[in-house]
């Protein structure tokens, strides 16, 4: 009976460490999350700052060049810069610190203003 319970209590531990090596892993890709500023997104979240931004508005970030777009409204361009995670707008010199996360399978990305007090958090649409 003592080498049954021997064999058993090896094969629990050995699952238990299989098991705490794969969970590490994924709390691992959680705290590193990175990503791109590319693709379609929609403004869910404004805090701070609000004065040129409107809720739903739809970013499309393409190659150096962004669309903006509010709801009902045309269309504008703006050259962009990203680097290190910072999204810098060419003209106006603003720059904000990008951050990636999802949350129920829903990507997010969240840009806080340098040198004002602006927090946008948008949606991904598309890549």
């Amino acid at each position: 009976m003592t080498n049954r319970f021997t064999k058993g209590f090896k094969y629990l531990l050995i699952m238990l460490a299989l098991g705490i090596s794969f969970t590490g892993a994924e709390c691992e890709k959680l705290l590193t999350a990175t990503g791109d500023v590319a693709g379609t997104w929609e403004l869910t979240k404004m805090e701070g700052s609000l004065q040129d931004v409107c809720l739903g508005e739809i970013a499309n970030f393409n190659g150096g060049t962004a669309t903006l777009t509010c709801p009902n409204g045309s269309p504008i361009t703006r050259s962009y810069t990203y680097s290190g995670n910072v999204l810098t707008y060419t003209a106006s010199g603003l720059s904000y610190n990008v951050s990636f996360t999802a949350v129920n399978g829903v990507d997010k990305m969240v840009l806080s203003a340098s040198g004002i007090q602006r927090v946008l958090t948008y949606d991904k649409k598309s890549k």
